[in-house]
């Protein structure tokens, strides 16, 4: 399964930034709807296209491996 690492990058950029990021506004910079984003950062086995996880990068000023990370079957069922 991927998993993808938005609260953890969206907590990081509010703390840097000096103010709080919501998935709303950042659904919006990324141009996708607010609901996708819930699903995404949730990891709800939501599948989105290369073009927003680009968007992502892009809006974090992260390489891809910093967004997402693969998680094996069986350390899904260990938890």
């Amino acid at each position: 399964m991927i998993r993808y690492k938005i609260r953890e990058l969206v907590a990081d950029k509010s703390k840097r930034d000096g103010r709080k990021i919501t998935l709303s506004f950042l659904a919006d910079q990324v141009g996708i709807q607010s609901s996708a984003m819930s699903k995404i950062a949730n990891n709800t086995g939501y599948h989105t296209s290369v073009t927003t996880i680009e968007a992502l990068c892009r809006y974090f000023e992260c390489n891809i491996e910093d967004l997402l990370e693969y998680v094996a079957e069986d350390e899904i069922t260990k938890n």
